[in-house]
């Protein structure tokens, strides 16, 4: 019953994301087990299954990677997450899921940055490598935008031109198109300097992001930003 229950919960996901909503024509990436699992958490919590919900996430990689990244992430997020489930808060729910999105986000971007500046890589697979690990960052920040843009819609504008000016000036393209003016779009010649500023900017911005959401979460204004459905 619960695996039918969760199967459903994941088919409404992949149907009614309010990120995939919020972006037309762009695209979505494939998920891994975190993005999963977070699905599982939301969709069960807009279900109005509030159990189900703590039970997914207390279970789930979500937990798992929140527990070891504790010391790194705001103060009080996991029991504010899981409270903020119990309560159906929907808003407080979003806002929280968007805080370990953006951390995930952070930390893939960092991961590309590194890989920049490999001195034991030929430019090519380090320039490669580096857009497959921003294509892995695109993958939780999508499901993020929604929440970032509500609360700030320059930060979620300048988010998004961050992603396409580190694609490019590696080399490549926002992939599928990722942001709607790469289909016409010809590569530029890498300039691996310009890159790493568009992600460390990137990379400022979320950590700005993280810490006002935390306090807004922890303020209980979620609210203000996220509709209550």
């Amino acid at each position: 019953m619960r695996r039918a229950l969760v199967s459903a919960l994941i088919l409404f996901a992949a149907i009614s994301d309010p990120a995939a909503a919020h972006h037309v024509g762009v695209f979505i990436p494939k998920d891994d087990d975190v993005t999963r699992n977070l699905k599982e958490v939301r969709f069960a919590a807009e279900a109005g299954r509030p159990v189900l919900a703590v039970k997914l996430f207390d279970e789930g990689i979500v937990h798992t990677t929140m527990e070891k990244e504790e010391k790194r992430l705001p103060r009080g997020l996991e029991d504010g997450l899981r409270a903020a489930l119990h309560r159906q808060d929907r808003p407080g729910t979003e806002l929280r899921l968007a805080i370990v999105l953006a951390f995930l986000t952070r930390e893939r971007l960092s991961d590309a940055r590194a890989r920049i500046h490999r001195p034991d890589l030929r430019p090519e697979r380090r320039r490669e490598q580096a857009r497959k690990l921003i294509n892995a960052a695109w993958r939780y920040y999508n499901l993020a935008d929604f929440a970032i843009t509500a609360q700030d819609a320059r930060t979620g504008v300048a988010l998004r031109i961050g992603f396409e000016d580190a694609q490019t000036y590696l080399g490549g393209m926002m992939v599928d198109p990722m942001w709607a003016a790469a289909a016409n779009a010809k590569p530029a010649e890498p300039d691996e300097g310009k890159a790493t500023a568009a992600i460390d900017g990137m990379v400022r911005i979320l950590a700005r992001f993280m810490a006002d959401a935390a306090r807004i979460a922890r303020a209980g204004q979620a609210g203000r930003f996220l509709p209550r459905r």
